[in-house]
């Protein structure tokens, strides 16, 4: 009986132990949505920024549990809608409550004041449209002491916290290393912007990139990529071949085994290969690459986010017959005019679809294609696919539009019908994509900005019997 007792409380302290390493999240539904979809980071030994996720779905109140031994950046995303996402600190043994109300998510629990800080950061996006605010400064000194103030503001809130003991130091020195490693970022793209080489040169030549601390921080691959970047740059001359001969990946791999070891490379590794291939550019670089890192790292818990993604690049070069129904419209060069491009559809009304092989949101509609093409066939439409793609990637265009099986006709505006396109769009000479127009059966634009492929129901709408 004493034996049988003994291995019982053995057994509730391993179960503590075991639930100690876990940080628990609760995500209360308040949108008027009856369902909620969402993805999460699933942690590893490093930051993990949306490379390896799972899903959960729920109605009122959504509940699960991540591995973490140390302070860790989880990342919440509400999908199919991409709406939301918040990335925050947890530590193990912590249960963190958020609400969803449709748009955005936030932590109205008490006791969540490092979170709530934290989530409040504003987030541009993208490094280079933060760095936009510092590279106009004229002043280069006068620029970081500006960054350095904002970053040493974002801060405080921590430090305020960590004096009153309302975050423990591992947690403050997580965030810390994480706004270390984001100022750097930027300052790095301020170089970009600026085109002054000086910049990164400061940073990457006295930096150490192999750094546990650094490789916490969500931004660390965006830094690594431009470390690489700059690296390539700098032997410009040297490798243009090997660019032009579609290695650029490859050498991007051969400059971070030259700086990172160990868990460090494996992560860079498997995020720089994730992020080159949700672009949907299908570089066939990206196979062998794929091979190597799946036979350097046999176990490593990326290749079931990769794998994924290398079926489909290998789909993409598999030998395939071109539909009938993707006609490549013939002597269109020297169209230089969307109205003149119409006319080629005299009595026809037209659904058009403006887009480009390296637009992955164009790429993403490309999902609805089956119920696009039912529509218009109901509704009495053509389908007119208009690439803006140059004049380098025209094979990449045709080859894209065959693996997609885009049924309907296709062109690829020259430099004068794309610079029409810019000006009727009407953004002072930008021009974003996808962007759809309607045209009805006498050539005139009835809808500028119609509703995209997945929008369904507006879409519906918008065409005209």
């Amino acid at each position: 009986m004493k034996l049988i007792r003994i291995l019982f409380i053995l057994a509730i302290d391993l179960t503590l132990a075991a639930c100690s390493n876990k940080a628990t999240i609760i995500i209360e539904n308040v949108s008027d949505n009856p369902e909620l979809i969402i993805r999460y980071t699933v942690p590893t030994r490093y930051a993990n920024p949306m490379v390896l996720m799972d899903t959960l779905s729920g109605t009122s109140e959504l509940r699960f549990r991540v591995v973490v031994r140390q302070p860790y950046f989880v990342s919440v995303q509400q999908i199919p809608d991409f709406k939301g996402m918040v990335t925050f600190p947890v530590s193990r043994g912590e249960t963190y409550r958020l609400q969803f109300d449709g748009e955005f998510f936030s932590f109205p629990a008490p006791g969540q004041e490092v979170q709530r800080f934290y989530a409040s950061i504003p987030d541009y996006g993208h490094t280079q449209l933060e760095a936009r605010n510092y590279a106009q400064i004229t002043d280069l000194s006068q620029a970081r002491e500006s960054l350095d103030s904002t970053m040493k503001s974002q801060m405080a809130p921590f430090d305020s916290l960590l004096q009153i003991k309302k975050i423990s130091p591992e947690m403050y020195n997580l965030i810390a290393a994480d706004h270390e490693c984001h100022t750097l970022a930027v300052w790095g793209q301020v170089g970009v912007l600026r085109r002054d080489n000086t910049i990164r040169d400061a940073i990457y030549e006295a930096m150490e990139l192999d750094n546990d601390r650094l490789a916490e921080s969500p931004d660390y691959y965006g830094l690594m990529e431009d470390y690489a970047n700059w690296k390539i740059r700098k032997n410009l001359d040297s490798l243009r071949p090997r660019i032009q001969a579609g290695e650029r990946y490859t050498l991007m791999m051969e400059a971070y085994k030259e700086v990172l070891s160990g868990g460090r490379l494996e992560a860079v590794h498997a995020w720089q290969w994730w992020y080159a291939a949700i672009q949907k550019q299908y570089e066939k670089e990206l196979i062998s690459l794929f091979e190597v890192f799946e036979q350097d790292y046999p176990d490593s818990p990326y290749l079931r986010a990769l794998r994924p993604y290398y079926q489909d690049i290998l789909a993409y070069y598999a030998p395939k017959e071109t539909s009938a129904d993707v006609h490549f419209m013939e002597e269109t060069g020297d169209i230089a005019t969307f109205k003149e491009l119409l006319s080629r559809f005299a009595g026809q009304k037209v659904y058009v679809d403006v887009w480009a092989t390296w637009c992955g949101p164009c790429k993403a509609e490309f999902a609805f294609e089956d119920t696009l093409h039912e529509l218009l066939e109901k509704k009495g439409y053509k389908m007119l696919y208009l690439s803006v793609d140059e004049e380098r990637d025209a094979q990449k265009w045709k080859e894209m539009a065959a693996f997609y099986n885009l049924r309907g006709e296709h062109v690829r505006a020259g430099e004068k019908l794309t610079e029409d396109l810019r000006e009727l769009y009407g953004q002072n000479g930008a021009m974003a994509i996808p962007w759809n127009m309607i045209i009805d059966d006498s050539g005139h634009i009835v809808n500028l900005r119609a509703p995209r492929p997945s929008d369904t129901e507006e879409l519906s709408k918008a065409l005209v019997r």
